[in-house]
């Protein structure tokens, strides 16, 4: 009996470990923190339910739901504190340092902005990280599946599109702006996974299983967007989903 229970007690150790380790590497891919760990205060912001935002420091409370923060706890640059939850504000932003690439001893800032939403599943009022912002919304997953990033993955050192060009060496340009640091692009777009919302549609969840047949979906109304396909067949893949999301967003107003 006690061989049992050692056995047994041995299995949920082994499982309750396995999952953690999980749920970290969801969390930290590659070494980049994805959302700070609880009792860490980093510089940032909180949108109030009034529209006014306030900068200070932010820490996050031991509190998720479907792996999303719930509650913060805010300090005003004049010392005052409070904690807010996801059905007091709009949404917080954290910035933190992540390491760079190219030189192990430096880092730079990357800011999370983070919105008042239902969660996919229950509808929960949970704080979810905005990667990017349009007619196509797409929001961290913070249980998915940690992949290859756009840059590491390709072979190719960058996509010369008609409206924009990708390059491992500086980032994302939509016409002669840069829009994304390729740093950034490395930090959001290892995910196996994203949540998306189209133009205020339901929330869903885009994945490498049913990319294809959303396809249409996401990026079937706009002439641009066939031209670029036209020209790079490879952007249908989802490897490439993140950068397609951002110039859908950018070009097909």
């Amino acid at each position: 009996m006690n061989t049992r229970k050692g056995i047994y007690f041995l299995i949920i150790l082994i499982a309750a470990l396995y999952g953690i380790q999980i749920q970290s590497s969801a969390q930290d891919p590659a070494g980049i923190p994805h959302g700070m760990p609880a009792g860490m205060s980093v510089p940032g912001y909180v949108i109030l339910s009034n529209g006014d935002t306030l900068q200070g420091k932010i820490k996050w409370a031991m509190k998720y739901v479907e792996n999303n923060p719930v509650e913060i706890k805010f300090t005003a640059e004049n010392g005052v504190s409070k904690s807010f939850n996801a059905n007091e504000i709009k949404g917080f932003g954290n910035q933190f340092q992540i390491p760079s690439d190219d030189d192990p001893q430096a880092s730079f800032p990357l800011m999370e902005n983070y919105v008042s939403i239902p969660s996919f599943r229950k509808g929960v009022p949970v704080f979810m990280n905005r990667l990017i912002e349009g007619r196509i919304i797409v929001y961290q997953n913070r249980s998915a599946i940690i992949t290859s990033t756009v840059a590491t993955e390709s072979k190719i050192t960058g996509i010369n599109g008609i409206t924009f060009t990708f390059s491992l060496a500086e980032g994302l340009y939509i016409g002669p702006a840069l829009v994304r640091d390729v740093r950034i692009i490395k930090a959001e777009s290892h995910s196996s996974s994203y949540f998306v919302v189209k133009e205020g549609a339901p929330m869903i969840k885009v994945e490498k299983d049913n990319y294809d047949s959303l396809f249409k979906t996401l990026f079937g109304d706009c002439a641009g967007i066939d031209q670029e396909l036209a020209k790079n067949p490879d952007l249908a893949k989802f490897k490439n989903f993140y950068i397609l999301a951002e110039v859908y967003d950018r070009i097909c107003n």
